[in-house]
């Protein structure tokens, strides 16, 4: 007898050519635990891909990928997602899943997304699990057209969240958020990182200068400017890794500073290989206006790095509690003072480097966030 393939089919509005650029790609992140067989992304947009270039983040399984575009255009032209007049999208899409016939489905974030697989489980009786990567009702609200963006998404944020079987929270500040608007079934499990390519730091001794790492979206809530500013008068190595609206900007500040031989900018290095290079740094410095932790840091404390972030500026991270994370005001001045105070201290530095090595493996070990999803997934397949 034939064994039959289990197929897993992935909603995701992110650009795989894009990830694959910036070299981001997990291994088995469309595919924990190798649970799947076939793994079938519909990317809702128009964006060209080769299979074979993402087929790590699909681990085992055969890969699939379709389109089927939802972005800002057909946003303006259905007057902000009206249900009536996206009925045309929703049963194309209804339709792509009926072909794929999968036994689960994962939407990454709530929004016409979500709302999707609402519409193929009510069709097709296929279980959906959300996982949210923001905290949707405060994040990413910056500007008029984020805003009114929101005031029309929200129908389908709540849709889409009630009728989930499950919710994945990246990070503890989205699970207030996913039960406010409906989720019911709420885990918290982080990021799963490429935990088995970063080697804990050993040697906290600074080699020749000061090396100094950040990795982050270039853009207004994770600009880097102030630790720009802040090493004027270090000497140092800093490398920035990242993409996005500010990257121009950022250079010129590095200019303007006169800090252009200090700092070095990478669009991208491939996640498999920047992993491995974080031990050789001395520490990560970065900047955070969401509410949450990114992967960014947790990659960091797995590979022992001591680790400077600005505080909150409305209101704590539940996760930087505990003293393995200095904390500092988002100003030139602050952030130089952290990494002195670091830079000064060698045994300082390795107690804050130990102390997010301990704190990573005690909460956010990956093999332990796999498990725990694939144990999910094995609840809600379809049988």
């Amino acid at each position: 007898m034939n064994k039959v393939k289990k197929r897993l089919m992935v909603i995701i509005t992110d650009r795989l050519s894009t990830i694959v650029k910036k070299g981001e790609m997990t291994e088995r992140y469309y595919n924990p635990g190798n649970l799947f067989d076939e793994v079938h992304i519909l990317m809702l947009n128009n964006d060209v891909v080769d299979p074979a270039d993402v087929k790590i983040m699909a681990g085992t399984a055969d890969l699939f990928i379709y389109n089927l575009p939802a972005g800002n255009e057909f946003f303006v032209k259905s007057f902000g997602w009206q249900r009536p007049l996206i009925e045309g999208w929703v049963n194309e899409g209804i339709d792509i899943a009926r072909e794929i016939n999968p036994h689960l489905i994962r939407v990454y974030d709530n929004f016409i997304q979500g709302y999707l697989a609402k519409r193929i489980k009510d069709e097709l009786g296929v279980n959906y699990i959300i996982s949210l990567h923001g905290v949707w009702d405060k994040d990413g609200l910056i500007g008029i057209p984020r805003k009114i963006m929101r005031a029309f998404r929200k129908k389908l944020e709540i849709t889409a969240l009630k009728d989930a079987s499950a919710v994945i929270a990246v990070y503890e500040p989205i699970v207030r958020y996913a039960k406010k608007y409906g989720g019911k079934n709420v885990h918290l499990i982080y990021n799963v990182i490429a935990g088995d390519k970063i080697s804990k730091k050993k040697d906290y001794e600074i080699k020749d200068r000061l090396r100094l790492i950040t990795v982050n979206r270039q853009l207004k809530e994770k600009n880097p400017e102030n630790i720009i500013r802040a090493i004027k008068d270090i000497d140092c190595y800093y490398l920035i890794v990242g993409d996005g609206e500010y990257h121009d900007y950022l250079i010129q500040v590095a200019r303007e500073c006169g800090c252009e031989n200090k700092v070095e900018f990478s669009k991208g290095i491939p996640n498999s290989e920047l992993c491995s290079m974080l031990k050789d740094f001395d520490m990560m410095v970065s900047h955070c206006d969401y509410w949450g932790m990114s992967k960014t840091i947790i990659e960091a404390a797995h590979a022992g790095l001591p680790i400077i972030i600005n505080k909150h500026p409305i209101e704590p991270i539940p996760e930087y509690k505990g003293n393995w994370i200095l904390l500092c005001d988002n100003t030139p001045e602050a952030y130089e003072e952290a990494i002195l105070k670091l830079a000064e201290d060698i045994e300082l530095r390795k107690r804050y480097g130990e102390a997010a090595y301990d704190h990573a493996m005690n909460n956010y070990n990956s093999n332990v966030m796999e498990a725990r999803v694939v144990e999910i997934y094995k609840e809600f397949m379809k049988e």
